[in-house]
């Protein structure tokens, strides 16, 4: 079954492939950052008996971006939301038309959780919520790294939606 958008590793030949370059460099930050802020807080609590205080609260805003970055690079190299063994049993007519259902039916749910993110984000900075901890950070500031994950999602949908109505429709050979 021929990929609606082929990833091309190391040239970004559409705005969505360097779209999905920045975030996976993003995402390479995100886990290099974590990784060494759980070390410092691993060698403050061993060596010298005392804890940052803040690398649980970091830890999980990290690792919420990393979900959210991760969800549209995934889509976009194919890896997610396969389920090869179903596509396998098809022709390959009917496995266009199934993987392009199931991109319409994607794209539904990627944005009405932009939409619902988006939500969030606007309401938590109106209201002026705070994290209870030590940093007391604004949450809109992480929870704006779901509302770009979510929507990056929207767009490679997006994107392979457009290019399975070329080829299940004959426009593409």
């Amino acid at each position: 079954m021929e990929k609606y958008i082929e990833p091309q590793p190391g040239a970004a030949s559409s705005p969505v492939d360097r779209v999905m370059q920045v975030q996976r460099w993003l995402s390479e930050i995100t886990i290099v950052v974590m990784c060494l802020m759980i070390a410092a807080e691993v060698v403050c609590r061993s060596l010298f008996d005392f804890s940052l205080l803040i690398a649980d609260e970091l830890g999980g805003y990290f690792l919420v971006a990393l979900v959210f970055l991760g969800m549209g690079c995934a889509l976009h190299d194919g890896a997610l939301f396969r389920v090869e063994f179903v596509l396998r049993s098809l022709p390959e007519r009917g496995q266009r038309a199934l993987q392009l259902l199931f991109d319409v039916l994607g794209l539904g749910f990627a944005v009405l959780l932009t939409w619902q993110m988006y939500g969030l984000v606007r309401e938590s900075y109106e209201s002026g919520v705070e994290a209870a901890t030590t940093l007391a950070t604004p949450q809109y500031i992480p929870q704006i790294v779901m509302v770009v994950g979510a929507a990056t999602m929207t767009l490679v949908l997006l994107a392979k939606c457009a290019a399975g109505v070329r080829v299940v429709f004959g426009r593409q050979a």
